[in-house]
């Protein structure tokens, strides 16, 4: 059986380093479960974020730096178990 929990979402446009622009939805990794990630660490530039894309079902780096508009925030029920939400 799997479990969804409820998580915040934030949608974001921002420029990626080859200059395109990339509409994300994502939970933030600090709110993501212990477990989930791989228990590596990596540097980030100041201004990114380590995120889990919850279209992609993966985790993504978010660049605040070069945020197009304003980023919104939502919820969702999410598992991480099968990589699905309702």
């Amino acid at each position: 059986m799997n479990t969804n929990n409820n998580y915040t979402t934030h949608t974001g446009t921002f420029v990626k380093q080859n200059g395109q622009s990339r509409t994300m939805t994502f939970i933030k990794g600090t709110d993501v479960p212990r477990g989930v990630t791989s228990g590596t660490t990596r540097t980030l530039s100041e201004g990114q974020e380590l995120v889990f894309d919850i279209e992609r079902n993966g985790f993504r780096v978010f660049n605040w730096n070069t945020v197009q508009g304003t980023v919104s925030q939502g919820s969702t029920s999410y598992s991480f178990r099968s990589n699905t939400r309702s």
